[in-house]
């Protein structure tokens, strides 16, 4: 696992990994900078106290920190949504560099992608609410959101990879016939990206990370299945 790690690290000079960081990235500053600015118009068009004077300029400072935390809370989550949408990209990077003797992937509709990404997120921000009450036990909660994001972030992952080459019917096969192998990856992936800026190239390498360990599993061989 390490070893497929360390080969993702070093594919960082292909210039299709650097494009989808700086698009990510890019797009999230963009992204970020117009929210921003349509809130903070928004905020100087309003009057919350009629009298104005100290209240007021209160309330603006109070809004404005607000408005700065909120813009830091959710550029690493745009980062990752906006380069998520490229990472079929960088699956194809790994394959061509380390695995020419792959067949073509069936082409995957832009749409289609985008609808797994979405329920995905959906799913798993349901999850991630549902075992907030957890906080107040303090090593559990930490236990269950490694292992509950664990294997989610690994099922998110190997069917991003495995569906480039695999039908619905033999991804699931595969994944469940190494469900516990794929599940320990994906608590050092859900580590990863918790790591405060490494989380923002960490869909990045888990998508390099997932087609290495995925093959040095069995996959993508003629007549594997299960």
């Amino acid at each position: 696992m390490i070893n497929d790690f360390m080969k993702s690290l070093a594919q960082f000079s292909d210039p299709r990994f650097r494009r989808v960081v700086l698009i990510g990235v890019g797009g999230a500053i963009l992204t970020i900078l117009a929210l921003w600015g349509a809130i903070g118009f928004t905020l100087n068009s309003v009057t919350l106290f009629s009298d104005g004077g100290w209240l007021e300029t209160v309330a603006d400072w109070l809004l404005g920190v607000g408005l700065a935390l909120l813009v830091l809370l959710l550029f690493p989550a745009m980062t990752v949504l906006i380069s998520s949408l490229l990472l079929d990209q960088i699956a194809e990077a790994v394959e061509d560099k380390h695995y020419p003797h792959l067949e073509q992937p069936r082409h995957q509709p832009f749409l289609e992608a985008l609808i797994n990404g979405l329920k995905f997120s959906l799913t798993a921000l349901f999850l991630n609410i549902l075992i907030l009450p957890l906080l107040i036990t303090g090593p559990i909660y930490v236990i269950a959101f490694y292992a509950m994001n664990g294997y989610l972030i690994s099922r998110e992952y190997f069917e991003l990879v495995a569906a480039r080459r695999y039908d619905v019917q033999t991804m699931t096969a595969f994944r469940k016939s190494r469900q516990i192998k794929l599940w320990m990856a994906g608590i050092a992936l859900t580590f990863l990206m918790t790591v405060p800026f490494v989380n923002l190239v960490a869909p990045v390498i888990a998508t390099a990370f997932m087609v290495h360990y995925c093959i040095r599993l069995g996959a993508f061989q003629p007549g594997v299945a299960a």
